[in-house]
């Protein structure tokens, strides 16, 4: 990953580290360029510094996540199974008992249907 420092130079960073080494690097780099983070923290320059070495380990991977398709997104829901949890959206098609109408609960469940 590329990053360019405070006073505009340009660095290339090794994504094939690991975290502890990464770590090790990012505090040696900000040590190095304190000055700047300290007394111009609010220069674009700085931030998009400080956003570049934060990305640089949030988006460590390990040696045996790489190449893994689909790794990044096992966490989180398609939309079709968020419409289905979400039972007042529109183009979901599962009603649960209780959002029935009461004519229609009494069809589907008899007498039952009007306890509910």
């Amino acid at each position: 990953m590329d990053i360019t420092l405070p006073n505009g130079e340009r660095l290339s960073l090794d994504n094939d580290l690991p975290l502890e080494d990464k770590v090790e690097l990012i505090l040696k780099i900000t040590k190095e360029n304190m000055d700047d983070i300290l007394y111009g923290w609010e220069r674009d320059k700085v931030k998009y510094f400080l956003d570049s070495l934060s990305s640089y380990l949030v988006w460590h991977k390990e040696n045996r996540e790489k190449g893994k398709r689909g790794h990044e997104d096992k966490e989180v829901m398609s939309r079709k199974k968020l419409e289905k949890m979400n039972r007042f959206k529109k183009t979901s098609r599962e009603i649960t008992f209780t959002d029935l109408s009461k004519k229609n609960s009494e069809k589907l469940l008899g007498d039952r249907g009007a306890e509910l």
